[in-house]
């Protein structure tokens, strides 16, 4: 992991919120309102941006109050390689005990996935856009106590798991420079 600047909460906000939106869990009354909302998050506008982060975390509010205000935040890049992916850890949620027999390894869910793409449909749609690279990567937010992991993966786990399904098991090169640049947190 290497750590590109330190950055704020908003901006943090701002970028998950960029990659929630065309997301499944951003539902707009009208099409329209995706690119209305985007427009606020790029705008350079502290309130609009504001707006538009409120707008889009609504259902995932109690997940972003849950995270301590004294995390310090860093933009950073996640090497695409084994030793840094097979750190990452998936929230403790049911689909994800499932799709990791436990473990809550994102590796292990691509292992699982990879081999039984029916076991998380939502994972496999991800995995297929990044093969058509129609995948927006920004907002990938890690948490962790250092930089050397291990990591936490607060938004973009279903990214993340496809990622490794197609670099590591499928030895697919859809990674420019095998980096993604991250939100990184660090307690």
């Amino acid at each position: 992991m290497k750590l590109i600047e330190k950055i704020d909460r908003h901006e943090v906000l701002r970028r998950w919120a960029i990659g929630e939106v065309y997301s499944e869990f951003f539902n707009p009354l009208y099409e329209s309102g995706r690119e209305e909302t985007m427009k606020m998050l790029f705008s350079g506008n502290r309130y609009l941006e504001r707006e538009g982060i409120d707008v889009v975390l609504e259902f995932k509010q109690s997940l972003v109050d849950s995270i301590s205000l004294y995390v310090k935040w860093y933009k950073a890049i996640l090497e695409i390689n084994r030793s840094d992916l097979d750190m990452v850890y998936t929230l403790q949620l049911p689909g994800w005990e499932r799709n990791t027999d436990g473990s809550y390894l994102v590796a292990d869910a691509a292992k699982n996935i990879n081999e039984m793409p029916f076991l998380d449909p939502r994972v496999t749609g991800i995995y297929n856009a990044l093969k058509d690279r129609e995948v927006k990567l920004q907002g990938i937010t890690l948490l962790a106590v250092d930089k050397i992991g291990p990591y936490v993966a607060v938004e973009g786990t279903g990214r993340l798991t496809s990622i490794y399904m197609a670099q590591q098991l499928n030895s697919l090169d859809l990674i420019k420079d095998n980096q993604v640049e991250i939100a990184l947190g660090l307690y």
